[in-house]
């Protein structure tokens, strides 16, 4: 839940695109004055649309220190989420309304990368990315406040269920949060000038709400336009700092060339699909085994039903799972010019699967607003 899981800490960006103005950061830019409440009123939507989706201008506001200590009860809050360098807490951000407040750890590289994360959310406004309700930079300790996502992360509803003794999730839900992260990472691709490459998508980066809709989060890793997109790998690991991307996620193409991509994210995608399709993660614990290498095989020998997930009883559509499954074998190509592009992944599945659309309704895109 909204976990750093390496995203938060990534590497500064690249070539300056948006730069970190810790304390300059104006509170019009962010929407409201610092002493303005929360409110639960919806966010207004802007005039200026690309790619059939409606953008809306950022909300998020600056918050006081002192805000943020009141609204986790001085940080004695419920913590839900627990990383390396951060910490999440349930926040009452009014009578009505939770929000997870998001504290990392003190060091001028964290706040350098907090500045990243920041920056790219304000500019951001989709059903299906998380909502970036506030921040506060007084300090060394950058705070993110977001939507509150009642049904955790994906990585843990999908994999840990058994432990929690949840049913496991139905296969049309799976194609529903399937189609919305599509959604989300066709609008960042398409619909943002310059587009924005999310860099880590991965199961544990996609929030479940009260629906379990989803909302893909977590944007540390984020590159803005192409300038910001080309990283040295070997530098970074040379210098201490994170690489892009997550073991069992991370494109081959970009670990070889230090290129981040939108086809970066393609990829990426490609694996959570595989995940949706089978229920194993992206690598197997006990062996170590990239889910790719393990299930790859089988579904291009039409074996399908070697790899779809058991939990399921049989209960998902075999013409489905079918399609799906070669969409995902589609996007993690080792060859980068095989691999779709999100909008074209949106269309096989809007297309191509039913479950989808009974579980999340049949909307346009062009009517998809914040």
């Amino acid at each position: 839940m909204l976990l750093d899981g390496c995203g938060l800490f990534a590497l500064a960006r690249c070539c300056g695109a948006l730069r970190c103005g810790r304390r300059e950061h104006s509170h019009e830019a962010a929407g409201g004055r610092a002493d303005a409440r929360v409110s639960d009123e919806p966010a207004a939507s802007a005039s200026g649309t690309k790619g059939g989706v409606v953008a809306a201008a950022a909300t998020a506001r600056r918050f006081e220190w002192a805000e943020i200590e009141s609204v986790t009860g001085g940080f004695s809050s419920r913590v839900i989420g627990q990383g390396g360098f951060s910490t999440v807490y349930l926040a009452s951000l009014t009578s009505s309304r939770l929000g997870a407040v998001k504290v990392q750890r003190s060091s001028e590289r964290l706040h350098r990368a907090f500045c990243q994360e920041r920056d790219v959310l304000l500019s951001l406004r989709h059903p299906h990315v998380v909502r970036l309700l506030g921040y506060c930079d007084e300090r060394d300790e950058g705070v993110l406040v977001f939507e509150y996502a009642p049904n955790g992360d994906l990585h843990e509803r999908l994999h840990r269920s058994r432990e929690k003794n949840r049913a496991v999730l139905p296969w049309a839900r799976r194609m529903a949060i399937a189609f919305q992260v599509a959604m989300a990472l066709e609008y960042l691709h398409e619909s943002r000038d310059p587009a924005v490459v999310h860099g880590d998508v991965k199961a544990s980066n996609v929030l479940l709400d009260a629906n379990h809709d989803a909302k893909l989060c977590d944007f540390g890793f984020a590159h803005v336009g192409f300038s910001a997109a080309v990283t040295s790998t070997a530098a970074a690991r040379a210098s201490g700092r994170a690489v892009m991307g997550s073991p069992g996620y991370a494109d081959p193409h970009f670990l070889r060339s230090g290129v981040a991509t939108k086809k970066s994210d393609v990829y990426s995608f490609g694996v959570l699909l595989l995940e949706l399709v089978t229920g194993r993660e992206a690598i197997c614990a006990d062996t170590g085994r990239r889910l790719t290498d393990a299930v790859g095989p089988s579904i291009g020998e039409g074996k399908l039903a070697d790899v779809v997930d058991r939990r399921l009883g049989g209960d998902y559509d075999i013409e489905e799972a079918a399609t799906v499954a070669a969409l995902a074998l589609r996007c993690v190509s080792h060859g980068v010019g095989l691999r779709p592009s999100m909008a074209e992944v949106v269309r096989q599945l809007q297309e191509k699967t039913t479950a989808l659309i009974s579980a999340v309704g049949s909307k346009p895109r062009d009517k998809i607003v914040s």
